[in-house]
């Protein structure tokens, strides 16, 4: 067997040069052992190619993988460990050991080149600040090799515990100090995948680590990747308290899927992203609009299709406002410049009319027709140069409130849902394969929504909607919205959203609470606050597409 020198990862005899910092393998002693000698080679599951090392990560990947090499059984409360007495044992490799003096100590038992590295880093970093201090690095006898290090305050208290009862602020200053901490770690030449158990901490907040679990040593020009500090612990925030902050800092919480070929997150890269969610974690206050939304781009895309507009004035004395939701369609060229400019034309148009004081004198229904055919023009007008891909396009939906009476207009499957204390109804007919087959009984609902053609779209606007594509000079169709009025009782919500919310939250009866929680109901359920908390749960259930959500409160 043959190890290197510099990050204690284990080869086999036929290997010359360590895959991870590229330095000469030297051989090692039978009775040193190998964790890879103890057991049968585990097989990476990230990329079913590498064995994974003793300390979890991969020979080929280099990610970090759980193995499921069989646990040492657990060493008994009372046993002599250390040249202490074990107290108790948070897991087969760790355990809380009293030393004759009565000192805590926190004893973790693992190979020889995983403890001895872990010793390693805590001892240049000396002890400070969140990094526990070592006492001791040795052998058992009867348990082999071990770390014993300072147990952390008894008034510290694991993260997983207490996560929930932090407020976005405080959550964000211990994610905070995490990387802080990894920057630490970085400056030595380390890199550091804690996990969420290594996290405690105590009443004032401060975060504490119980270790810094197996680091492994940075290669020749690498950076450690802050974003898997973050994720370490996020989740412990996931949903309380992240579904009630701003969604920048939801997002800061959840797992990130990276795309192909992007690269890891560096210590001044999630620094700068959390500055920027303490800038927004301030709450949302009441300034006297009644209008809020979120355009976020979820999870899983590079680019938001999105978009939204909305505008609110007074004509003789009383109030109007206009709410537009736009979503691009993704199989379109351009679609996130069909959406916002279709969503600035509408809202735009419909003001103008409102300004007016046509408002007062013509029926809403024409007005929002007459702008919805607006946007259509004026995205058809922009001329782009599809090259020979489908043209861009664009589902629309908007409205007018004026005078306790709402009139929307829709093409597309962008919705709008009235939601009030005595229930709540969606008030926009899906254009989609899906709702028009179910409509004619060639399929139910489920079958509907399993179909492959289930979130086809019927109707758009844009040219994508209006040239034959066999003749691109052709025009086969001119935009055709649907409009619906309703009378608005009472208070309320008015609650327009894409598909990348409702895909996960389709029924009324599932959108009502969620509206009526958000702040707790009353006073603190302001637009901003009930916008935040929709997109934070499409954000929870997956965050696949581009969410956006616009809600109006109704006085």
């Amino acid at each position: 067997m043959k190890r290197c020198p510099t990050c204690g990862a284990s080869y086999g005899a036929d290997d010359n040069f360590c895959e991870v910092d590229r330095t000469r393998l030297v051989e090692v002693p039978a009775e040193v052992g190998i964790a890879s000698s103890a057991h049968p080679p585990v097989h990476c599951p990230l990329c079913g190619e590498g064995v994974l090392e003793a300390d979890g990560y991969c020979s080929s990947c280099g990610r970090r993988a759980v193995s499921n090499r069989p646990t040492p059984p657990l060493v008994p409360v009372g046993t002599q460990l250390a040249g202490g007495v074990v107290v108790s044992s948070s897991a087969p490799d760790e355990y809380l050991v009293r030393a004759p003096g009565g000192a805590a100590l926190l004893v973790v038992l693992g190979e020889a080149t995983e403890v001895e590295r872990e010793a390693d880093l805590l001892e240049r970093i000396g002890g400070t600040g969140l990094f526990p201090g070592v006492v001791e690095c040795g052998v058992d006898a009867a348990h082999g090799s071990y770390l014993a290090l300072a147990a952390p305050p008894v008034d510290a208290k694991p993260l997983y515990e207490v996560g929930p009862r932090h407020t976005i602020a405080s959550a964000v200053g211990l994610v905070r100090a995490l990387v802080d901490a990894a920057q630490v770690v970085e400056k030595i030449g380390f890199a550091w995948e804690p996990q969420r158990e290594d996290v405690h901490v105590r009443p004032d907040g401060t975060p504490r680590l119980a270790r810094v679990r197996v680091p492994r040593k940075l290669g020749p020009g690498e950076r450690l990747d802050a974003r898997v500090v973050v994720e370490a612990v996020g989740a412990t925030f996931v949903p309380v308290p992240a579904i009630e902050g701003p969604s920048r800092a939801f997002r800061l919480f959840m797992p990130h899927v990276p795309l192909p070929g992007e690269p890891g997150s560096t210590v001044e890269d999630v620094r700068r992203e959390i500055a920027a969610v303490e800038l927004e974690i301030a709450p949302p206050t009441d300034d006297g609009l009644r209008i809020a939304g979120i355009c976020d781009p979820g999870l899983r895309r590079p680019h938001n299709e999105d978009a939204l507009a909305f505008a609110t004035g007074m004509t003789h004395g009383e109030r109007w406002s206009v709410l537009v939701v736009c979503d691009g369609v993704s199989s379109s060229t351009h679609a996130e410049q069909a959406s916002t400019i279709a969503a600035k034309t509408a809202c735009d148009a419909l003001s103008h009319f409102a300004r007016s004081g046509d408002v007062s004198l013509e029926p809403g229904g024409a007005a929002v027709a007459q702008a919805i055919r607006a946007a259509h023009l004026a995205v058809c007008a922009q001329g782009i140069d599809f090259q020979g891909a489908d043209p861009p396009g664009t589902t629309i939906v908007v409205g007018l409130v004026w005078r306790q009476r709402l009139t929307v207009g829709w093409v597309g499957d962008s919705r709008a849902y009235w939601v009030s204390a005595n229930g709540a109804e969606l008030l926009t007919q899906d254009h989609s394969w899906a709702v028009e087959a179910v409509s004619r009984g060639e399929v139910t609902a489920d079958e509907a929504m399993r179909a492959p053609l289930a979130h086809a779209l019927t109707r758009c606007l844009g040219p994508l909607e209006v040239i034959d594509p066999d003749d691109p000079t052709k025009r086969i169709s001119e935009v055709s919205p649907d409009i619906r009025a309703r009378d608005l009782p009472g208070p309320g919500w008015v609650v327009f959203c894409t598909d990348g919310f409702w895909n996960y939250f389709s029924p009324a009866a599932q959108v009502a609470p969620l509206v009526r929680s958000a702040g707790g109901g009353g006073s603190g359920s302001t637009p901003a606050r009930i916008a935040r908390k929709l997109v934070n749960q499409a954000l929870a259930r997956g965050g696949q597409d581009n969410t956006t959500v616009l809600v109006y409160e109704h006085r």
